[in-house]
């Protein structure tokens, strides 16, 4: 029986991961803003918001049983942006690990883009499919899919870094503030007491570092700040 998104998208809140990257940009968010979170996947991006006492907090889900297990933690949650009332501007869109499960994110983007206020953030993660795990994959002749990470099999599209800022342009209105990439949550994988050290810390700052010279090969999700910029 297949999870929905609720139990198969977990919280990575890691060092050199999505959430963390996105975390700290969320830190700027003021309180009155009306935040648009899409694919809110276990809801950590709503957690954090109303912990920090964000209380406009939208949503977008097309998954029923998510929805109902997410809407304490939001002011509205909907199948689509569409249904969400067309006098609400957002001041911050959350597109985390979402584009690439969709059959068209360029249209997608464009569509949006009318509902976003001036000087509205966007923060963007896809997965990297040229990470030096699936290229060695591929060398040996196989392409499998699996339960999550790049190779999800719910994914609709795949991105390699150039493809990833082709998608950004389908933003014209915006201005790309910051591009980077996150290294593999290998928390999720390993017992914790191979993680929760010094040596794995040290290790884990490292591959960051590395990944930053070769994002292409290194990068297990590519990541995005755009700041809107209407007349």
């Amino acid at each position: 029986m297949s999870r929905d998104p609720f139990e198969r998208y977990e919280a990575k809140p890691f060092f050199g991961s999505s959430h963390t990257w996105a975390f700290k940009h969320l830190e700027s968010i003021q309180e009155n803003s009306v935040v648009l979170d899409i694919g809110p996947g276990s809801g950590i991006a709503g957690q954090f918001l109303k912990d920090r006492g964000v209380e406009r907090r939208c949503a977008v889900e097309i998954d029923p049983n998510t929805r109902e297990k997410l809407a304490p933690l939001y002011e509205r949650i909907t199948p689509s942006v569409e249904e969400l009332p067309q006098e609400i501007s957002f001041d911050c869109v959350l597109l985390l690990d979402v584009l690439e499960h969709m059959a068209n994110p360029f249209e997608f983007l464009t569509r949006l883009e009318p509902r976003l206020a001036p000087d509205a953030l966007v923060l963007i993660s896809v997965p990297n499919i040229t990470h030096l795990a699936i290229r060695l994959m591929m060398a040996f002749g196989y392409f499998e899919y699996m339960e999550r990470g790049p190779l999800d099999r719910t994914h609709l599209q795949f991105f390699s870094r150039r493809r990833f800022h082709q998608l950004l342009r389908a933003l014209p209105q915006s201005a790309v503030i910051e591009t980077s990439g996150t290294i593999e949550p290998l928390e999720l994988i390993l017992p914790r007491y191979l993680t929760d050290n010094r040596a794995f810390h040290t290790f884990s700052r490292a591959r960051l570092q590395l990944m930053k010279l070769w994002p292409s090969l290194l990068a297990y999700q590519h990541v995005a700040l755009l700041k809107i910029q209407k007349d």
